[in-house]
């Protein structure tokens, strides 16, 4: 009775001893169902075996912005990135090795792994080279395998100024497998892996989010789309400067154009004088905000408010000929437009300003 017992456990828990010893790997499935793809299939070369796309988690901190080029339609970063994705072939026995993972490091890891799958990720956008440093590998047991490390480059932007200086910009950093499309490759967002530094700081720009998400993109290279992950660094502009150093000395020339209205019998050619030369600054401020502005078709709020400036100014001359015009024939009359426009404008120019935020808001 008892050998029948022993061979009925020895028949029935062989099987499970067996599958115990052959661990399973990232796939779910057991490691000995991989050895024959892993040495008959050129591992660097071809995508981890299965039906469905390799999904690649891809994590991104950004580490620092620079060189915002608004004309150049550009900025510079720096970040690092990780990838992580399922590669069974790549499992190995931890007991037998004494150890959870493979680690690599340093700019030839990739060369010390021959034979590892990488799914050849890189920059879409990108317009200058890419500088790589401090890589890392790190192979799990199950057959995970992390890639990850710091790199920077110049990549390309576009600016919406309409709202300018008070506009809100997006950086958009897109990644994409150059060499495998959305049926061989899939990239998606890690979770708890999109974040920037806390104490990141722009002399003009402040980082207010950075957002991830995944689209689907046709290419050129190939029939089907490739799937690509797009980190968005959302920022808006440091409105200081141009309140201190535009928006303030815009206001008082515009204020200080109307004080003709209060010039008594003064010739045309003084009220003129003083109207002409608030003109000028304003041209003169024009120029210099458009030197750090790309030539957009579109107008920027800040164009708006000159407009509005040139438009009061112009008023305000025309406001000198009627007023010098009828002082020898009405003088009372050409006093009452005097005092008028004494209210008139300043009512003026602060309604064409609330407007054109209303309308650029």
């Amino acid at each position: 009775m008892r050998i029948l017992i022993l061979s009925i456990l020895f028949v029935l828990g062989f099987p499970e001893i067996a599958t115990a010893a052959d661990e399973l790997t990232c796939s779910g499935k057991p490691r000995s169902e991989y050895a024959l793809s892993g040495s008959n299939s050129n591992k660097s070369l071809d995508p981890p075996p299965g039906s469905d796309a390799t999904k690649i988690d891809v994590g991104f901190h950004l580490v620092s912005l620079s060189d915002i080029d608004v004309i150049g339609s550009r900025f510079r970063f720096e970040g690092y990135v990780e990838f992580a994705w399922c590669d069974p072939r790549q499992a190995f026995d931890a007991d037998t090795e004494g150890r959870s993972e493979r680690v690599f490091f340093g700019d030839n890891a990739l060369d010390k792994n021959g034979d590892l799958w990488i799914p050849d990720v890189e920059l879409a956008n990108n317009i200058g080279a890419i500088s790589n440093s401090a890589r890392r590998i790190e192979i799990g047991a199950d057959g995970t395998v992390r890639l990850s490390g710091f790199f920077d480059s110049v990549v390309a932007a576009r600016f919406d100024l309409r709202r300018f200086p008070f506009d809100k910009q997006t950086f958009t950093i897109a990644m994409e497998s150059f060499s495998f499309n959305r049926d061989v490759v899939i990239l998606q967002p890690m979770e708890n892996m999109v974040s920037y530094e806390d104490d990141l700081y722009l002399p003009e720009w402040q980082v207010k989010s950075l957002t991830a998400a995944t689209q689907e993109t046709g290419q050129v290279r190939d029939r089907v789309p490739f799937s690509r992950v797009i980190f968005d660094v959302n920022v808006e502009r440091e409105t200081g400067y141009y309140l201190v150093k535009l928006s303030v000395p815009l206001t008082l020339i515009v204020m200080l154009s109307w004080s003709v209205f209060w010039m008594g019998k003064e010739s045309l050619g003084g009220r003129m004088r003083i109207s002409s030369t608030a003109f000028l600054t304003i041209v003169a401020y024009q120029f210099a905000i458009s030197g750090s502005l790309p030539k957009v078709a579109y107008l920027t709020l800040m164009d708006k408010m000159m407009i509005a400036a040139f438009i009061l100014i112009a008023l305000t001359a025309l406001e000198n000929m009627v007023a010098v015009t009828m002082i020898d024939r009405n003088p009372a009359g050409a006093h009452k437009i005097d005092r008028l426009s004494r209210w008139i404008f300043p009512i003026a120019y602060v309604t064409m300003v609330i407007a054109v935020a209303l309308v650029a808001g």
